[in-house]
């Protein structure tokens, strides 16, 4: 009778794991794409992208302009297409973040910056790490292949007003 017993149970066991199972996948396949969210805003830059190009001559474009929001706020996420495969120097990026800081029309928490330049192969990465270690007091986290996500604009740059 024992062994009944245990080839019952994990029968049994083998059957309500198939139905859970498909249960989950039959739940979902029912949800909308984009996890329920179908609400899209537009999202103002201000002049974010002409700015940057004036304060950095070595910024030909700025592309992939992007928010999403975080725990704490606002990200911005920007991508920078330069003329030249040179690392960034710490005064280069200073002025790039803070322009940012400056002309964006919303406070942003943390800014992610990469940049990169166009080849004939396509397009290469361009080193922005070192200049960001040297930004104290903003903390910088490495972001994609040379890119940094940034922090602490308002204790380097003081506070974020809207631009006028």
């Amino acid at each position: 009778m024992r062994r009944w017993d245990a080839g019952g149970r994990r029968l049994l066991a083998v059957a309500l794991t198939g139905a859970l199972l498909g249960g989950g996948l039959a739940g979902c396949s029912v949800l909308p794409a984009g996890g329920g969210h179908t609400e899209e805003t537009t999202v103002d830059y201000g002049d974010v992208s002409d700015a940057v190009t004036e304060a950095a001559p070595r910024v030909v474009e700025v592309d992939s302009l992007k928010r999403s929001r975080n725990g704490f706020g606002y990200r911005l996420s920007i991508g920078l297409v330069t003329d030249s495969a040179e690392p960034f120097t710490s005064a280069e990026l200073d002025a790039v973040v803070e322009t940012i800081w400056t002309t964006l029309p919303w406070e942003p928490n943390t800014i992610k910056i990469v940049a990169g330049v166009t080849t004939a192969d396509g397009e290469d990465p361009v080193d922005l790490r070192a200049a960001a270690a040297e930004l104290s007091p903003l903390g910088a986290t490495n972001a994609g292949q040379g890119g940094v996500s940034l922090t602490g604009m308002r204790t380097r740059y003081g506070a974020w007003t809207a631009p006028e």
